[in-house]
């Protein structure tokens, strides 16, 4: 069994990520009020965990673990461990190369579940049950998406959860057939930048785009602060 994953984004007129470029919001608009705008929808949709990609995760634990590279997980390693579960929420980071230092194993106050690679080191394994963090694998480059979120659903029993990833994390589960639905709060601003990363990114070199991938329209809402709520039904043929 695979989870319901909701993407939700919040984004600009012409659909980029990286807020810092972003233009400033109108004098009649309060920049903290879009964001609460973001989270409130998110909390609407009332799910069970969240995740975030790597550069995400980096932002709050910029800190690099190393580990000798010669100390490989070892093979009667290579099962779920259920560490501290005890928040409301769980947040979902992927680190598939085992290279972050948590140092804390909560984000937000939601416990972490670290969705790692394979080929870790022995060594990362052990300081996240140290941490108590728990973990799940991901085929060896720890990007096998659809078998983390088979282990999240049968190890941690959650159903819903909401991916806030970056355009390249988006587009790898949108791949992987794994976006049920897609909910996207439009700020009144703009990026402009051409080539600038946007909320759902694809690589030809990687796996085909999913050709039979329809979006049905199931709300669109005016929100607060100038920005609009659109909210969208996933299909595959």
């Amino acid at each position: 069994m695979k989870p319901q994953i909701i993407c939700h984004i919040m984004t600009p007129i012409d659909g980029k990520v990286d807020n810092s470029r972003w233009t400033a919001p109108d004098k009649e608009y309060d920049a903290s009020e879009m964001m609460a705008q973001y989270h409130a929808i998110g909390q609407r949709l009332g799910t069970d965990a969240w995740i975030f990609g790597t550069n995400t995760v980096k932002q709050f634990f910029p800190e690099r673990f190393d580990a000798c590279a010669c100390h490989k997980v070892f093979p009667d390693q290579l099962h779920t461990f259920v560490g501290d579960c005890s928040s409301r929420r769980q947040m979902i980071a992927l680190v598939p190369d085992g290279d972050i230092r948590f140092t804390a194993n909560q984000l937000r106050g939601d416990n972490i579940i670290a969705v790692v690679g394979e080929n870790v080191s022995a060594d990362y394994i052990e300081f996240l049950e140290d941490m108590q963090i728990s973990y799940v694998f991901a085929g060896l480059d720890g990007m096998d998406l659809g078998k983390a979120m088979e282990s999240i659903c049968n190890d941690f029993g959650l159903w819903h959860i909401s991916l806030q990833g970056d355009g390249f994390i988006n587009g790898r589960f949108f791949q992987a057939g794994l976006v049920s639905e897609l909910s996207v709060v439009v700020s009144p601003q703009l990026d402009g930048c051409q080539g600038a990363p946007s909320i759902i990114e694809y690589r030809d070199e990687e796996t085909d785009w999913p050709q039979g991938l329809t979006l049905r329209l199931l709300d669109v809402e005016r929100l607060g602060a100038g920005c609009v709520w659109l909210h969208y039904q996933v299909r595959q043929s």
